[in-house]
């Protein structure tokens, strides 16, 4: 009897865990068919280069400001010891991030006039010490920037007068609200209203094993908010649930995409007023992180390979410390030398599809994809990477 019971209850574990892993196959299958040894390399670009990899690293987040000739790159280098998605908690003191202009547009200029800090005014020293930056929204019929900020103190959202000729950003109001718990990406709708991704319903901070059952088991627990900041009010309700909420792109006045990087694929949803319908779904061979648009494409950027990449961003407080490095074992130390995080960056529209513009190693953790069409410009930035990969067609 035993015997027999033992083998049912088997059976109805097995059954139920069917569907699960049918459900989870496509972004299991990444972990096969993307290895760095498997992964089929592509560059659609004529030419590219990796800039300004002694000057910055990390930055997670980019956005363009083409009447300008201006990409804007949040820059995270304290995200090596302190990444609050990733659960990546070490002691010692953490480097604070910066905000930058790299200027693509005036190809004559030298690399090092090319890029620039972005001075914060009116933002207290110790809160721009502790500024960890993930996603950006920028309206730019009224220059107001809003910047993710995971503080060691609290998550926030940073409110800023961006001053695109001066390279100034003011600050003007922090956002704080409990369904703003993990804030990640932001899409500006305009200088008073916002949709905001909460990647985790169970943040690591919160609880790392119960955030990582949330990853790994894709349950659609994450959100989007919608916030609405007229008359000096915090106005936030929730408009969606997904797994892994991430980058968030509106396309035009009825369509929003999201991107599931658990699920490896981006959701979208038509707009109904300030709430969200769900609509369909794409699927992307690798787990997709930031989104953006251009020239009537969804641009998508994100992780060929999980599992490379956690062991990638596990090791870069010791790979980008000097000291850490001296102390290492002679195995991490090939290691820094060798090892990568493979990236992956496609364009999708309803007509042509998904086609892929960079799969490779040479950038590795590519989180957000910009293009200027006119000049003919990309830029990938990296979750963990140093510099910016800069393609020109």
């Amino acid at each position: 009897m035993a015997s027999g019971a033992g083998k049912a209850f088997l059976v109805v574990i097995f059954a139920a865990l069917v569907p699960l892993l049918y459900s989870r196959s496509h972004t299991l299958s990444t972990f096969y068919t993307n290895s760095p040894h498997r992964l089929v390399r592509v560059n659609t670009a004529k030419s590219y280069d990796i800039k300004f990899q002694d000057r910055i690293r990390s930055c997670e987040d980019a956005f363009l400001v083409e009447k300008a000739g201006l990409a804007i790159l949040a820059c995270d280098p304290g995200r090596e010891k302190y990444n609050t998605v990733m659960n990546v908690v070490r002691p010692g003191p953490v480097a604070s991030a910066e905000l930058f202009a790299y200027d693509y547009a005036t190809e004559v200029l030298q690399d090092a006039d090319s890029l620039k800090k972005i001075k914060l005014a009116s933002f207290p020293a110790e809160a721009e010490a502790d500024l960890h930056t993930l996603g950006m929204g920028y309206d730019e019929e009224t220059s107001t920037l809003f910047v993710t900020n995971h503080a060691r103190s609290g998550i926030r959202i940073e409110k800023f007068k961006l001053d695109t000729r001066e390279l100034v950003a003011t600050h003007l109001d922090t956002i704080s609200h409990p369904l703003l718990y993990g804030a990640n990406s932001i899409f500006a709708l305009s200088g008073e209203e916002i949709l905001v991704t909460n990647d985790h319903h169970f943040t690591a901070k919160r609880s790392p094993v119960l955030s990582q059952l949330e990853t790994y088991l894709a349950l659609p627990l994450s959100t989007v908010v919608h916030v609405n900041l007229k008359g000096g009010e915090v106005d936030a309700h929730v408009v969606a649930r997904l797994p892994f909420a991430n980058g968030i792109e509106v396309l035009n006045s009825t369509t929003v995409a999201v991107a599931s990087s658990s699920k490896a694929s981006v959701l979208f949803y038509t707009r109904d007023g300030s709430d969200l319908k769900y609509h369909s779904e794409i699927l992307t061979p690798f787990l997709p992180d930031n989104l953006s648009s251009a020239g009537g494409k969804l641009l998508i950027a994100g992780h060929a390979h999980m599992p490379t990449l956690a062991k990638f961003a596990d090791s870069r407080h010791i790979c980008n410390d000097p000291t850490e490095l001296s102390q290492a074992t002679a195995e991490m130390k090939e290691y820094c030398k060798t090892g990568t995080a493979p990236s992956w960056v496609s364009e999708w529209s309803e007509i042509e599809g998904l086609k892929h513009v960079y799969v490779g190693d040479e950038y590795p953790s590519s989180s957000t994809f910009v293009r200027d069409v006119d000049r003919k410009v990309g830029i990938i930035v990296g979750l963990y990477a140093k510099g910016i990969m800069v393609l020109r067609d």
